[in-house]
């Protein structure tokens, strides 16, 4: 299966990305045809994503893609898989951009590599507060990736940490702690209670 980034040059990702958001229409065919296995990356992030989980948890993946984080969950952890194709037969599929936030009994969520891709933030993260108590989300934020053609990634939004900070709490949680994770790549995790 192609990916859809080596699949097509640069222009052409950026052209796909621009008209898709004249429609604020998620690339359901990139998720498609996304080679999901080959991105060791995916897999290092969940790793270090997971130190936030505790045992027992019921966790909700949202955009769980090669479902990396599952297999890394402390013991005892109930896994929700959430994605705008289906992965498996567990998977809730859901096109977040277009669709109300499912009904989830999960007491934290993952948004790992998501945002990005979100063209209204502020409403996404409401919902997400009122289904989850707790979340760690990731984001390449525009302060710490200056020069990078956000189009050609396929990402539909452009805000720096402060504002996505600001975005956070101005959604109603209570604690937003940024976690440093890569020079171009921050941890934000979030708790509807105060720390």
């Amino acid at each position: 299966m192609a990916d859809w980034a080596e699949d097509r040059d640069g222009e052409e990702r950026r052209r796909a990305t621009i008209e898709a958001a004249k429609r604020r229409a998620t690339l359901i065919d990139r998720w498609a045809q996304e080679d999901l296995g080959k991105l060791d990356s995916w897999t290092e992030r969940a790793r270090a994503a997971v130190a936030h989980a505790r045992p027992g948890m019921r966790v909700l993946d949202i955009g769980c893609g090669s479902m990396a984080l599952e297999a890394l969950l402390p013991e005892g952890c109930a896994y929700l898989p959430l994605d705008c194709v289906r992965r498996d037969e567990r998977t809730i599929v859901c096109d977040i951009n277009k669709e109300p936030f499912p009904a989830v009994d999960a007491d934290m969520a993952f948004g790992l590599g998501v945002l990005e891709y979100i063209y209204d933030l502020p409403r996404f993260l409401r919902r997400l507060r009122l289904a989850v108590p707790r979340a760690l989300l990731t984001y390449h934020p525009q302060d710490r990736n200056i020069g990078r053609d956000r189009w050609k990634l396929g990402w539909v939004n452009s805000l720096n940490s402060v504002e996505l900070a600001a975005l956070l709490r101005h959604a109603g949680f209570k604690t937003v702690q940024v976690i440093p994770y890569k020079p171009k790549l921050l941890f934000y995790l979030v708790d509807r209670a105060k720390a």
